[in-house]
């Protein structure tokens, strides 16, 4: 564009004025085509990104108003909570260790019942 810019400033140099004011104008004539077609260009440019962020925007909210998946072992999944269900119970306290003596005394006593009610059968 400047070498054009150039060489019709160099072409119009020993002309008269009027053909000066016409060449002049031809070089501004082009320079507003030259802007005009950018703008054209960024405006559509801008169009199409803006068309991206709204159809983005719009599966971003698609996803967020999806319920959550839980996380568990592949080809096993939980059921579904029930719409009214109350939260699972507490966990058990753990039982409160045994001495060896006492936990001895326990298993003897819990064989002694099996054995006897496989005597009895």
């Amino acid at each position: 564009m400047s070498k054009e810019f150039a060489s019709m400033m160099g072409a119009i140099s020993g002309e008269s004025i009027d053909e000066k004011i016409k060449a002049f104008s031809d070089v501004l004539d082009k320079v507003t085509q030259f802007a005009m077609n950018s703008i054209d260009q960024l405006s559509k440019k801008v169009g199409e990104i803006d068309a991206v962020l709204r159809n983005l925007e719009h599966r971003v909210t698609r996803v967020e108003q999806m319920p959550p998946v839980a996380v568990g072992t592949p080809g096993t999944a939980p059921p579904p909570p029930a719409p009214g269900a109350q939260a699972p119970p507490p966990p058990r306290p753990e039982p409160k260790p045994m001495s060896p003596v006492s936990a001895r005394s326990a298993l003897q006593g819990e064989l002694k019942a099996l054995f006897a009610k496989r005597r009895r059968d």
